[in-house]
């Protein structure tokens, strides 16, 4: 029963793989090495399913010459996930040489270790499933091929893993200097997405340890499955229909902070300039508000406003607006008797989970907590902000 489960699971996993690529191949628009490397992903994906989609079905009894074909293919997993990324977050195509040619290095290894394995014949290779028929020298080099790959694609993956993860943490900081709405361009998703597979690639390296001493515990088996069928259809989905990302990039976004160019009188002026702007023509409502268009409505060169804000307000430009957006919910919900939801579209949030995140950042507790104490506090306490925003956040 357990091995049906697992067949629907990796079938649908390979499924939702087939139609992204179809799709992927066939849109039209979009940059040429991101198609590529979104491709390779999948490939390398489909492969690893249909490695376990053979064993499971108990296909491989028709055709064992193709037991072990997926070890080496997997292992482009990891440089994919990092030069899709990349690919991503890239204003321009990136070249591709220097340590780049290192993503040959995992395949390269995981042959070497599976050519004792390839040389067996068919025969041998299904003896191997029945320990009455099996040679103990083909079983040991079995044990050896699976277990250094295993290895292999844990290290291996890893590294690439955790480089996407600090490509995707640092393209987000730099959004933060320039957007003061970022879940479109932030990648978050993909961040997900990667810890999701990350879990699911350390889970399967357990349950592959646990077949080598033959223990298999079905259920972990398939929740693993459905786990990775529900994480590759989530990425194939997301994956086709991320828009490509606005770059306006800006001196020194996201370096570490320097001494300013401006004086202090001339950074106190514009601090005063730029939050004048936003309250007086209430620009933190717009939902488009970005770096470029407060400089265009201001006149204060971009590269002055980024510094206006890191050094004399010690804030990003996507912090420095939500603030502004967040003092004014929270007039709103003292007085008004607007949702929670209208409240954060009113004043420049796409959604109320964005709103809840910030206004609980900037005010130290949820929207509806801050109305809740507004409402049951006393007439004098509702009229100062102040007061009741540090009576919620304790």
């Amino acid at each position: 029963m357990s091995d049906t489960f697992l067949t629907i699971a990796y079938a649908i996993a390979a499924g939702s793989i087939g139609f992204a690529l179809a799709m992927a191949l066939t849109k039209q628009g979009q940059r040429g090495d991101r198609v590529l490397f979104f491709c390779i992903l999948l490939i390398a994906l489909l492969a690893h399913v249909l490695g376990q989609l053979l064993v499971v079905s108990d296909a491989f009894r028709f055709a064992p010459h193709l037991v072990g074909f997926d070890l080496s293919l997997r292992m482009a997993l990891g440089p994919a996930v990092f030069f899709y990324t990349r690919a991503l977050i890239s204003p321009e195509k990136p070249g591709f040489g220097g340590l780049d040619w290192t993503s040959f290095l995992g395949p390269a290894l995981v042959i070497l270790v599976s050519l004792p394995f390839a040389g067996l014949s068919a025969a041998e290779k299904l003896a191997l499933v029945d320990p009455a028929t099996r040679n103990p020298g083909h079983y040991r080099i079995a044990v050896f091929t699976c277990t250094a790959s295993l290895f292999i694609f844990l290290a291996f993956t890893a590294i690439y893993l955790v480089s996407a993860l600090r490509l995707q943490v640092r393209h987000r900081r730099q959004m933060m200097e320039q957007f003061a709405n970022i879940e479109r361009q932030s990648l978050d998703w993909l961040r997900s997405i990667l810890l999701v597979f990350a879990g699911a690639w350390m889970f399967f390296a357990i349950k592959q340890a646990l077949w080598l001493t033959g223990t298999s515990i079905p259920a972990f088996n398939i929740l693993l499955a459905f786990t990775e069928a529900f994480a590759i259809a989530a990425f194939a989905y997301l994956g086709l229909h991320q828009p490509d990302l606005p770059f306006d990039q800006v001196s020194g976004a996201g370096a570490p902070a320097r001494r300013p160019i401006l004086s202090e009188q001339r950074l106190a002026r514009t601090a005063a300039k730029l939050v004048d702007a936003l309250n007086t023509d209430k620009l933190y409502a717009d939902h488009s508000l970005s770096l470029r268009m407060l400089s265009d409505l201001t006149g204060v060169t971009k590269n002055h406003i980024s510094e206006t804000l890191s050094q004399h307000l010690g804030v990003n430009f996507f912090d420095f607006v939500n603030s502004h957006r967040t003092a004014e919910a929270k007039r709103l919900l003292a007085e008004t008797d607007l949702s929670i939801l209208e409240i954060g579209l009113e004043v420049g949030f796409n959604s109320r989970s964005t709103f809840n995140a910030a206004f609980k950042k900037h005010v130290g507790s949820t929207p509806s907590i801050y109305r809740a104490n507004a409402r049951s506090a006393p007439a004098h306490d509702a009229a100062n902000p102040e007061k009741l925003t540090a009576a919620t956040s304790e």
